[in-house]
């Protein structure tokens, strides 16, 4: 293609709302000429409105709520064609898409995924809300408790992007947690100043497993008797069967203090999960070439988290359990 074909191409990508990647990628050419054509065709525009008559570039505060408006009612809308709607509303006024995204940033929306919250039924809710009444009422030291969990990290893990402010949590900005794509899957558990070994689990989690690769193998119950003394702590887990099976329950309830059954579907509740998502957002920096790679770059993350994280997020459980009364059970993911 020549120069003029390719500048065709790429306005007309554009104005069909393709991202600076994707016509790179459909054009086989690099982003910066993608770049390169669409300055050069804002510069002429901008000539061709000085000799028609410059418009008005002042933002006007009607123009800021529609961005606003319009922003959330369409999440995923491109400034480019935020900026086209904008021209048809406010003739007059400058409206160009650098103009709409410079608007979005003042109104503190960013481009991001949307927060993630769980599926709850109203007995699910009624059972965290008993859940974070009872401990609210024996005023449970969260500091004694042991939280543990198993996750899985996944390679090359894709989520869509919308637009959103810091405090914003209307319907318009969750998308609903899914299980997808290869994974690996790990073993951990926090308490204040205490870190378990990270257990890799390379086989479906039953009672045996969970009792002889993963308590026994991280040794949580020697450390946490170290660090707090004997029945001095409480072991968190959630209710999986293989951690409330009888065998399960006898083999903790015989060497520590397992904590009040846990409410069903609520690992909002639970700190460490907040730790896997520090640890999600460090591995997308990582590109392992296998699946061995990957482990070790799981490990090493996970050795690499200071104890102030830890302690934080482990303090955190007297406002997740205000939270949950506040709002009557309701999912709490996107407030830590």
């Amino acid at each position: 293609m020549n120069n003029q074909e390719i500048r065709i191409n790429i306005l007309s990508l554009r104005n069909s709302e393709y991202s600076l990647r994707q016509i790179a990628i459909h054009l086989d050419i690099n982003v910066s000429k993608v770049r390169y054509w669409l300055r050069k065709w804002e510069d002429e525009k901008r000539i061709t409105n000085k000799k028609t008559g410059p418009k008005n570039n002042k933002i006007t505060q009607e123009l800021k709520n529609f961005v606003e408006q319009e922003t959330k009612k369409n999440r995923s809308m491109s400034s480019l064609a935020l900026s086209k709607k904008c021209q048809e509303m406010f003739p007059n006024l400058s409206c160009s898409e650098t103009s709409i995204f410079r608007i979005r940033k003042s109104l503190k929306f960013k481009y991001t995924p949307p927060r993630i919250r769980q599926c709850l039924n109203d007995l699910q809710k009624d059972k965290r809300l008993l859940f974070a009444n009872h401990h609210k009422s024996l005023e449970t030291d969260w500091k004694t408790v042991i939280f543990s969990d198993e996750s899985w990290f996944y390679l090359n893990q894709k989520r869509r992007k919308i637009w959103r402010m810091r405090n914003e949590y209307d319907n318009s900005v969750w998308d609903e947690r899914k299980n997808f794509g290869k994974k690996v899957m790990i073993w951990g558990g926090i308490g204040y100043r205490l870190q378990t070994d990270l257990i890799i689990i390379d086989s479906s989690v039953d009672t045996e497993t969970y009792i002889h690769d993963i308590i026994r193998k991280s040794k949580i119950i020697k450390k946490a008797n170290e660090q707090y003394g004997e029945w001095e702590w409480i072991f968190q887990q959630d209710g999986a069967r293989p951690h409330t099976s009888k065998k399960s329950m006898d083999y903790l309830q015989y060497r520590c203090n397992v904590l009040s059954p846990w409410p069903p579907n609520s690992p909002d509740l639970n700190p460490i999960e907040n730790l896997w998502s520090i640890m999600d957002k460090r591995l997308k920096n990582v590109q392992p070439s296998n699946e061995e790679e990957f482990i070790l770059e799981i490990i090493r993350v996970w050795e690499g988290i200071t104890w102030e994280i830890i302690e934080n997020l482990v303090t955190s459980m007297t406002k997740r359990i205000d939270l949950v009364i506040d709002h009557e059970g309701q999912s709490i993911n996107g407030f830590f």
